[in-house]
C-alpha cells in the first residue's frame, strides 16, 4: 500500500492529461514555426550569393524549431505514455493545485507590467521577494537577503560583464540609486 506521502506526490490524472494536450501543443507550434519560417524572416541579402554553399538567414531557426518539434514529440509520447497508467487518486485536491499555479502567473504578469515602470532592479526585487515568500520561506533575512542580492548580482552581470544593458526605472530616483550601486561594484570588482 501507498504512504500518504506518495500518494500526494504522484500527479493526479487531470494534470498528465493536461501536460499530454499542452506537449502536443508545443509540438504543434514547434513544427509549424519551423515549416513557416521562410514566410517569419525576411530572407535579405543579395539573391544570387544565396547558393548551396551560402545559409540563408532562415536555416538556423528553421533547424531550431525542427529539433525542437521533433523533442516535443518525444516529450509528447513519454506524456502520453505517463498518463495512460495513472489510477485515479481519490482525495487529490486539483482546485487547490491550479489556483496555486494562477497566482504564479498572476506574480509573473505583475513583474512584466512592472519591469517597464519601476526598472529591472526594483521589479525583480518584489518580484523575487513575492516568490519566495509564495514558496513558504518565512524568513525574514532570508526573503530580504536574496531578493536584493538578486537583482544587483544579475544586473551587475549583464550590463557591467556582458554589456547588455537591463531596463532602468522611469523614475529617476530609482533609476540614481541603481547606477550608483553598479558604480560601486564597477570600483571594488572591476577597478572603474
Amino acid at each position: 500500500m501507498a504512504s500518504d506521502e506518495e500518494s500526494t506526490s504522484a500527479p493526479s490524472p487531470t494534470m498528465l492529461r493536461l501536460e499530454v494536450y499542452l506537449a502536443g501543443g508545443m509540438t504543434l507550434l514547434a513544427a509549424g514555426f519551423a515549416v513557416f519560417m521562410p514566410y517569419l524572416i525576411a530572407s535579405g541579402g543579395i539573391t544570387s550569393a544565396q547558393e548551396f554553399l551560402r545559409l540563408s538567414p532562415i536555416f538556423f531557426p528553421e533547424l531550431a524549431f525542427a529539433v525542437l518539434a521533433v523533442l516535443c514529440a518525444f516529450y509528447t509520447l513519454d506524456a502520453w505514455r505517463r498518463a495512460r497508467y495513472v489510477r485515479s487518486a481519490a482525495d487529490t485536491n486539483e482546485a487547490e493545485r491550479f489556483i496555486r499555479g494562477a497566482k504564479m502567473i498572476v506574480i509573473v504578469a505583475a513583474y512584466s507590467l512592472l519591469v517597464s515602470a519601476l526598472g529591472y532592479g526594483l521589479s525583480t526585487l518584489l518580484m523575487a521577494g513575492a516568490v519566495i515568500w509564495y514558496l513558504g520561506i518565512r524568513q525574514i533575512w532570508i526573503v530580504a537577503s536574496v531578493s536584493i542580492l538578486m537583482p544587483i548580482v544579475v544586473r551587475f552581470i549583464f550590463e557591467r560583464l556582458l554589456l547588455i544593458s537591463l531596463p532602468r526605472s522611469d523614475y529617476e530616483a530609482i533609476a540614481v540609486v541603481e547606477d550608483a550601486i553598479m558604480k560601486f561594484l564597477s570600483g571594488v570588482f572591476l577597478g572603474k
